[in-house]
């Protein structure tokens, strides 16, 4: 049953983001038709590799939401050490700029500073959206807990052609 909800989760993730399935499963590498499969809940597992795929593409998406439901579904990323050896290099990019020259490309979030008015309204209203959508979906994952879906038979198919068909005893 908790697989479900992961596929709930997943799908209320592509509905979030404005994408279809198609679109996310190219955006992540992953073979749109094993992104079906997950989603419909044909297959029951994601594997680590689909998951690190999709944390690539989405690294604001929470892997513990996403997998257990724990937290919130948008988390900020975590700041990464410029250098492998931990410290900055304070000259780095400094061959770019001629005599101190500077470039506006460069600096484009400049604009982001001298607005901070409109910056903290659209945070806002994404958080808001955000959730909403997580509200709606834990909503969902209460409805499958409520009515879970029982065994009520299985068929095994043989090579020669023959099958058999078994009944859970209730």
């Amino acid at each position: 049953m908790e697989e479900d909800n992961v596929a709930i989760r997943l799908k209320g993730f592509i509905d979030s983001q404005g994408l279809t399935n198609s679109q996310f499963a190219d955006q992540c590498g992953i073979p749109r038709p094993s992104l079906s499969q997950i989603i419909s809940g044909r297959n029951k597992k994601i594997s680590d590799v689909i998951v690190g795929q999709i944390h690539s593409a989405f690294p604001m998406l929470s892997v513990l939401w996403l997998l257990f439901g724990e937290g919130d579904m948008i988390v900020s990323p975590p700041s990464e050490s410029p250098v492998e050896g931990g410290e900055p290099d304070l000259f780095a990019g400094a061959s770019d700029l001629p005599y101190g020259g500077s470039q506006p490309e460069k600096f484009a979030n400049v604009n982001a500073l001298t607005q901070p008015q409109n910056m903290s309204k659209s945070v806002v209203n994404k958080d808001v959206i955000y959730e909403q959508k997580n509200a709606e979906l834990m909503r969902e994952i209460e409805k499958m807990r409520k009515n879970p879906r029982k065994v009520s038979h299985i068929t095994v198919y043989y090579d020669d052609s023959t099958f058999e068909t078994f009944y859970p005893k209730d």
